[in-house]
């Protein structure tokens, strides 16, 4: 079973101050460097003076270009908020928010997750899974980090790297934050196996009897593979369309999903696989369904609340 805090902890909140934001050259800005020493070397020998003022042009060129590069990025402040769950294959949504506070745009905002050593990536190329965006004066906006998920657990985002080449990509500013988002990664819904048989509490249903029926709490749509002693045929008569009655289940059958009824495979991940489909079926069928793994037991429940104590269980049945 995973910790409640998973998926939904605190988001974290981190401004880049001044001091924690680094800057190096490129490999644009060490060929421009490069380039600037050959042209110093050119003047000295022909003691040439356009050369010289040419060559200190562009070395103050790249002074003002080293100011821009570095408040590009000092001072945004970005917020992770936690993502939405997810089943194993498929993509990660971790949303961050970015808020520039200042009265000036910003441009050209690159984020992706650092490496382990953040310093190498000044000397790599821009990664394909690297996200830029531009920020407006005083404007807040939210973006979203894709990371692709394959298996099922808990799927940390990491350190989160925020870096920036403006104006001219000759210097690369860059810091990084630990936003603390987590994503449940839900096992993927998978087998063919059909829902195993509900059973039925004599005690309950004696108390149904009584009665006549549960209560009845309403109508829903017809779905395909409802029970036909269900459906309102007055409504439909009425021109009303298919509707299924709902009842509050107390009194007649409950559907257990156990781990043995998932199949005789030996390998968990199928098993895990199975009953995942199983819940979001008699989830959609309005079935009242409780889950029945090694170490762990769900009483019988329905709605999205009860669907996602299931499938979290799932998601972390034999994870430390």
């Amino acid at each position: 079973m995973l910790p409640d805090q998973a998926g939904v902890m605190p988001p974290g909140t981190g401004t880049l101050q001044k001091q924690r934001v680094y800057i190096f050259p490129t490999r644009q800005g060490i060929t421009f460097a490069c380039m600037l020493l050959i042209m110093l070397l050119g003047a000295i020998n022909y003691n040439n003076s356009m050369a010289f003022v040419l060559t200190f042009f562009l070395g103050g060129l790249a002074m003002v270009c080293i100011l821009h590069t570095y408040h590009n990025l000092a001072g945004l402040v970005l917020t992770g908020i936690a993502p939405q769950p997810v089943y194993a294959g498929e993509t990660a949504l971790f949303p961050v928010t970015l808020d520039n506070r200042v009265g000036y745009q910003r441009y050209a905002i690159a984020l992706d997750q650092a490496a382990q050593r953040p310093w190498l990536k000044t000397w790599q190329r821009v990664s394909a899974d690297t996200l830029y965006t531009d920020m407006p004066a005083r404007h807040l906006k939210t973006v979203y980090i894709q990371v692709e998920t394959t298996r099922r657990g808990i799927r940390p985002l990491g350190r989160l790297k925020i870096s920036t080449c403006f104006p001219l990509g000759l210097f690369r500013a860059w810091s990084w934050l630990e936003t603390g988002q987590t994503c449940v990664v839900y096992p993927r819904p998978d087998g063919n196996r059909p829902l195993p048989p509900a059973t039925i509490d004599p005690l309950e249903d004696q108390k149904g009897n009584q009665i006549g029926t549960d209560d009845f709490i309403g109508f829903r749509k017809y779905r395909p593979g409802d029970s036909t002693r269900n459906i309102a045929w007055k409504a439909l008569a009425r021109g009303q369309g298919p509707l299924v009655k709902r009842f509050d289940g107390k009194g007649a059958s409950k559907l257990m999903l156990g781990w043995h009824a998932a199949g005789h495979t030996q390998n968990t991940e199928t098993r895990l696989s199975q009953l995942c489909r199983w819940v979001l079926r008699a989830e959609q069928q309005g079935i009242h369904y409780g889950l029945a793994i090694p170490g762990f037991h769900i009483e019988p429940g329905h709605g999205e609340q009860h669907k996602h104590l299931c499938l979290r269980s799932l998601a972390g049945y034999g994870l430390a």
